[in-house]
């Protein structure tokens, strides 16, 4: 039979090996065109049978006349053409692409092979898709001896000599040989990948090449066509000692707040010659002991770093190639910010006030400067904060400052401040504490009178512990009244004592037309006030 031919449907097991993914483009009507193919794989069943598959988006179809052309690597010679495609599988939740795939096929030459999708072949409308795939037409291929032609790497010796060999099972034969003419990417960590093709022997060679500046350093071999195999070769690395001469700023610095600083010096390493060469190497200035995993984390930046507060400078940098070398000094910063004298107070109508004074420590500012504070309240005890509100006060001056959230829920308070020219601060925090009470049972009876008729104020004020309410004895209920008459206020006509189980009472004589409230206003330091409900009395 020759070896240019059609191949007739066969049955198989499947193992997927797929080429590079490339992004696909928009959807396209049925039978749209061979450009929006943009996955060409390949898989081969334990039983030599192997299939090509394409990947479309959603809305395209393969339509008539589409087939897969094998080509033989080197001479490009169509050994077979393979079709039979089904009419496509969803290959996401949203199908937004579809996976379609050959009838089985054989070859009759264990090698690797290019792979093309043609539609119409051979006919003045014949179309080639730009997207190729390749086929490792073999079993369980596998890389062998992975190895380095340098044992280990420095910063001055980060190049060498990969070689390798792959092997596979004859779909024919099941013997283990050598697979020549494959691909092999070798890559130097995360560098460019090297682009190698086996021999006759299974064989691939070629260089490689560390920048010096990677996190680490091992060589990665993939099969290309079948990037589910690989072998990854760790390398180790020799450090160069090196050697940091911070010339400024020196051991203590004192500035503004906001301040840039520039940190200058030198950095050196020893070469594996020993000679000491200048290392171009950014420095990450780092604040308060803040360990350094990469060069830009925890830091002001590389090359300086601007004032935010007293802290402890560290100047160094972190290589995988190089000893670590750090030099410290002491930064104290002047024209911060602080609450000074700060006292919390929350009266028994859940009024929350502080008094105390902002100051500007170690500088001055313009007299009679302001400045905003802003309130901010926690109700997961300091895990987060909100933001409720700010208001003005002005520098080093006595203040009274009114939250304009009330106490009704509980949780953390807190004052903060910081602008762009002094630094920063955030006060203490105050949790206040009073016991809930509330004046249930609260009536005026009876409602509807005559003008002279006896009528009693009366009702059950009680307080909160932990989560029972429970009489409230001994305290002051005041009663007020307000006429019916347009205009009229609230006026207090007396007061009722709490007995033993909280209740009170008190008569007075039905004199107009109005509305009655009791309220709590006595409350104690440990205590909040409250109030009844309003209750309208007709006298007639």
């Amino acid at each position: 039979m020759s070896a240019k031919r059609s191949i007739t449907a066969l049955g198989a097991t499947l193992g997927i090996a797929a080429s590079t993914f490339f992004a696909a483009p928009a959807a396209q009507a049925a039978d749209g065109s061979l450009e929006h193919v943009y996955v060409v794989s390949s898989s081969v069943g334990s039983d030599g049978a192997f299939r090509v598959k394409f990947q479309s988006y959603e809305g395209w179809s393969v339509g008539n006349g589409l087939a897969v052309r094998v080509r033989e690597k080197g001479t490009g010679a169509v050994v077979a053409r393979v079709g039979g495609f089904d009419s496509g599988v969803c290959g996401d939740e949203d199908c937004s692409y579809s996976n379609y795939t050959s009838a089985p096929a054989t070859l009759d030459k264990m090698a690797a092979y290019d792979l093309e999708v043609v539609r119409n072949e051979g006919q003045s409308n014949e179309e080639v898709a730009a997207e190729t795939g390749v086929l490792n037409y073999a079993i369980n291929p596998k890389i062998e001896g992975f190895a380095s032609s340098v044992p280990s790497l420095s910063y001055d010796s980060r190049s060498g000599q990969s070689s390798g060999r792959v092997v596979a099972e004859d779909p024919k034969t099941r013997q283990v040989r050598p697979l020549a003419g494959a691909e092999v990417k070798v890559q130097a960590y995360s560098g460019e990948a090297a682009q190698l093709t086996t021999d006759g022997a299974g064989r691939f060679a070629g260089p490689f090449a560390f920048r010096g500046d990677e996190r680490e350093a091992h060589l990665l071999a993939s099969l290309v066509g079948s990037e589910s195999v690989w072998s990854k070769l760790p390398l180790p690395i020799r450090k160069q000692a090196t050697k940091l001469n911070v010339s400024s700023p020196g051991a203590t610095v004192t500035a503004r707040f906001g301040t840039k600083i520039p940190v200058r010096g030198t950095l050196t390493r020893t070469a594996d010659d020993g000679t000491q060469k200048p290392l171009d190497e950014g420095l990450a200035v780092t604040k308060d002991g803040c360990v350094v995993a990469y060069r830009e984390d925890c830091g002001n930046g590389v090359g300086g770093f601007r004032v935010t507060g007293d802290a402890k400078m560290t100047v160094g940098f972190s290589s995988a190639w190089f000893e670590p070398s750090s030099s410290s000094f002491a930064v104290h910063a002047t024209h911060m910010s602080a609450f000074e004298g700060l006292v919390g107070h929350v009266d028994q109508y859940r009024n929350i006030t502080y008094t105390g004074k902002l100051i500007v420590k170690d500088g001055t500012v313009p007299a009679g400067a302001t400045a905003r504070v802003h309130f901010d309240f926690s109700g997961d005890n300091g895990k987060t904060w909100t933001y409720v509100g700010s208001t003005t006060t002005t520098y080093n001056t006595p203040f009274t400052l009114k939250s304009p959230y009330s106490s009704a829920k509980p949780g953390l308070w807190r004052l903060r401040h910081g602008t762009a020219n002094v630094g920063p601060t955030t006060s203490q925090t105050f949790q206040f504490i009073r016991r809930p009470t509330q004046l249930t049972a609260d009536d005026v009876t009876p409602e509807g009178v005559t003008r002279g008729t006896t009528i009693t104020a009366k009702g059950l004020l009680t307080h909160r512990y932990s989560t029972t309410w429970k009489p409230f004895a001994g305290q002051t209920v005041r009663i007020y009244f307000k006429p019916a008459t347009p205009g009229s206020a609230w006026k207090q006509l007396g007061t009722a004592k709490t007995l033993a189980n909280g209740t009170f009472s008190r008569k007075f004589t039905a004199d107009q037309d109005g509305t009655w409230q009791m309220r709590y206003d006595d409350a104690p330091a440990t205590h909040y006030a409250s109030k009844g409900r309003e209750d309208y009395v007709d006298v007639r």
